[in-house]
């Protein structure tokens, strides 16, 4: 599998992300932060299939704007997975007329901007050739993390989250497991926000690896913009063996 950790900003290049959204093999997402920025358009009409972990807008930024680039007058619109928290904030907090137009209600006749799937977690949702199960993380509002395999390959996406448990056991059973995208927000100076906010610290990040009970790359994603140099310099200083610094437009093989 190819799995682009998608940009998300406008001018020079210095490795920041501010939104989240992976892309797997042009064709599945997971989140929405930065989908619908893809350009040229037609890297978009390719995504038939968006997972969000959950409704904070980080992760879901763009999706209004995707929505509205890839809609055709036809039955054929992407399938959106969420929690029903996650869909019900999508619904009354984001599809309101207000934010953006009730997308739902304009899909509810004549053809669809959107279809949605409930997703629970432990639950393994079949999608084309993968399998993703969604599997419920520690922080403010329902998150899901993923594993998702294709038959050859499997890779973890664990964030947005404080320290957790049970998607470690799912990770660690997946078949050929080739590589974790895991969260580290804040420096450690800042643990009480993180312990506020459900996010984790580079302390916390290698608690996080001690339970990862396979030999393979871990690659540090939704790092504060802000306090970039002060997270890199404290990753860097735990001396972990498997850690790569996740890269905005760089595409990961598993």
């Amino acid at each position: 599998m190819k799995v682009k950790l998608l940009c998300s900003s406008v001018g020079v290049d210095e490795g920041h992300q501010f939104l989240m959204s992976y892309l797997v093999d042009d064709v599945l997402a997971i989140d929405a932060g930065s989908i619908g920025m893809l350009s040229p358009p037609t890297l978009q009409d390719k995504i038939q299939d968006v997972f969000l972990s959950h409704a904070h807008i980080d992760h879901i930024a763009s999706l209004p704007i995707f929505l509205d680039n890839v809609y055709r007058p036809s039955p054929a619109s992407p399938m959106i997975y969420g929690s029903r928290a996650t869909l019900s904030s999508l619904r009354g907090d984001f599809f309101n007329d207000r934010v953006w137009p009730d997308l739902f209600r304009l899909s509810a006749t004549e053809t669809p901007f959107l279809r949605t799937q409930e997703i629970e977690s432990g639950k393994t949702v079949d999608v084309g050739r993968y399998r993703v199960t969604p599997v419920e993380l520690n922080h403010v509002v329902p998150t899901f993390g993923f594993v998702v395999s294709d038959g050859e390959a499997s890779f973890a996406i664990v964030s947005d989250t404080s320290p957790t448990d049970e998607i470690w056991k799912v990770t660690n059973a997946a078949p050929n497991l080739r590589g974790c995208f895991l969260e580290a927000s804040f420096p450690n100076r800042m643990d009480w926000l993180a312990v506020k906010s459900m996010h984790l610290t580079p302390a916390k990040f290698a608690g996080e690896v001690l339970k990862l009970q396979v030999d393979v790359p871990v690659i540090a994603v939704h790092i504060k913009p802000a306090f970039r140099a002060s997270v890199l310099a404290e990753l860097q200083s735990l001396g972990l063996p498997n850690l790569k610094i996740g890269e905005p437009g760089r595409e990961y093989t598993f």
